[in-house]
């Protein structure tokens, strides 16, 4: 069975894999920076090697998830994942009740403190960073708080 990409009501949020290759590999260094001050043993030259494969390897793995991870569709009902990912609903625009992001790469969206949650990449991550505040205007209702907190 073959689903369509977008259908004329909504329009997916692509993500920049260069631009995730980058936050990936930030966060990789930090890690190695963190590994490494807790004094592992590099005169191991197996555990060096090691290493260095799993650094420059999984950043590359980490990004493409990233990628996969923030994948969302924007429609007049909602938002909700491109990709089956981690939430599987819709998520309506009333319901939304909390949107946080402080210092974060993306926003996490919750209808209440313990219910289900959605991921909204920040402008940053997108191929077109200003596509995000379009769909918000053009979708969102002008009440809700995502287009308040999030397109403003």
């Amino acid at each position: 069975m073959h689903i369509a990409m977008n259908t004329p009501d909504e329009a997916a949020l692509e993500i920049s894999f260069p631009k995730a290759l980058l936050f990936s590999a930030v966060c990789m260094a930090a890690f190695t920076v963190a590994t490494l001050s807790l004094g592992m043993p590099l005169h191991d030259p197996l555990f060096v090697g090691f290493f260095t494969v799993m650094v420059v390897g999984m950043t590359f793995v980490f990004a493409a998830c990233f990628c996969f991870m923030l994948r969302c569709k924007i429609s007049q009902d909602g938002l909700r994942p491109a990709v089956p990912t981690f939430y599987q609903q819709l998520f309506r625009w009333e319901d939304i009740a909390v949107v946080r992001g402080f210092a974060t790469p993306f926003y996490v969206l919750r209808s209440s403190a313990f219910g289900p949650f959605c991921i909204l990449p920040r402008r940053f991550f997108l191929k077109r960073p200003e596509s995000l505040k379009t769909l918000l205007e053009k979708y969102a209702p002008a009440d809700n708080i995502v287009r308040k907190i999030v397109a403003a």
